[in-house]
Parts: structure tokens; sequence; C-alpha cells
């Protein structure tokens, strides 16, 4: 598949912005909803397994949503995209790919609006199915499988570009690894944006990944 026929949510651009959605939300989740990820579900079955270790069983219940909620946000994409495909929903003439950032900012201004009223695994849950969703829809960089949210791959991916790169004097893998050299700043930054945004916005840094999404929804509507 050459570049120029690649979609637009699996260009570099696009994904690059789609991991700073999902480090942001991430971010959001654990700073602000007691220390529990709402995409990273590998961190929260390692907290699971300690805090049962430890025998802090009511401790261990909030990761243990997460997970639940993360499998439902799962469920519901692939069920949209099983029932949908990748045509455009004929009532409303969405593509999947914007309803389904569409579907994650509305849970993402359920989060916002009701943070104050509802408990912190309540809000949790509603963010991992958000996380769920992104990360079942948007799976490919320029046809290489790809995941929003999980970086050690990404990391591996550049080091073992580089060490061909450097090493072997491989000018194509060097190449390669500017991918992921983007992903990893663009993970990154929507960390940083959040933690920074939480010195001056408090809870409403959840703003700053319904901002990106945003930014995303318009990104593929211009591409159309």
């Amino acid at each position: 598949m050459s570049e120029p026929d690649i979609p637009v949510y699996e260009s570099l651009a696009f994904d690059g912005l789609l991991t700073m959605i999902a480090g942001s939300i991430d971010a959001y989740s654990y700073l602000f909803h007691g220390g529990v990820f709402s995409g990273l579900q590998t961190g929260n079955i390692i907290l699971l397994g300690i805090n049962l270790g430890h025998g802090n069983l009511a401790e261990s219940g909030r990761y243990l949503i997460s997970l639940v909620a993360f499998m439902l946000g799962t469920v519901i994409a692939h069920g949209a995209q099983k029932h949908f495909g990748r045509k455009p929903i004929r009532v409303i003439r969405v593509p999947v790919p914007q309803l389904i950032l569409a579907y994650e900012f509305a849970l993402l201004l359920i989060v916002a609006l009701t943070d104050r009223l509802v408990p912190d695994f309540v809000s949790t849950a509603v963010l991992s199915a958000a996380a769920a969703a992104e990360l079942q829809e948007f799976r490919r960089l320029k046809g290489r499988p790809f995941t929003p949210l999980m970086m050690t791959g990404t990391l591996r991916a550049l080091t073992e570009g580089l060490y061909d790169g450097v090493h072997y004097h491989d000018r194509a893998s060097l190449r390669r690894s500017r991918d992921p050299i983007v992903v990893l700043v663009c993970f990154a930054s929507g960390v940083m944006l959040v933690a920074l945004a939480r010195y001056v916005a408090g809870s409403l840094s959840i703003a700053v990944p319904m901002v990106l999404i945003t930014a995303a929804i318009l990104a593929l509507y211009a591409r159309q």
C-alpha cells in the first residue's frame, strides 16, 4: 500500500493524534479517579494482582471494574464494526470511525458533567469504555498493526530500527524508526498536557482529550 493510498485514519499524523488522546485519557483517569488506568489494562491487572496479594480486596475492586468496563466498551465498538462495516451509516450518513470518535467524546462529556456527582469507580468505568472504543476501532498505522495505547511495542520497534540502522547501516530501518519516535512523543505529550492542565483547570483537565477528539473528527471530515 503506497503512502497516498493510506486512509487518513492510518496516517502517521492522525495516529499520533490518537496516541495523544489515549495518553491524555489515561493520565486524567489515573490522576483524578483513584489511580486507575482507563485504557492501560496491563497496568490495572498489575495493580489488581498487587492489591490481591496484599489482601486489599476493597482496593482491588476498582481495578476489576475498569477491566470489565473496558471489555464491555470493546463489545460495543466491535458490534458497531460488525453491523455497519466501513460504510457510512445510512440514517445519519456518518462513517464508523467518526461515529466511534463522537461516541468517545460523548462518554467523556458525561464524565465531565457528572464528575462531582458520582463515585470514582463510575467515572473510571465510563472512561474505560471510551478508551476501549478507540483501541478497538483504530488499529493500523500505514497498513501495519498499531495500538494507540501500547507503547511497549512501539519502543521495541524504535530500538530495533535504530539498531539495524546504525549497526548494519540500514537506511530503510532508520526511516521506519521515525514513526515510533513520533508516536512515543505524541503519547507523552498527551499525558503531559493533562498533567499541566491539572494545575490550572483541576478536574476540568478532561477538556484536553475532548479537544483532541474534536480535532480528530474534523480531520476525518476534512479528508472525506
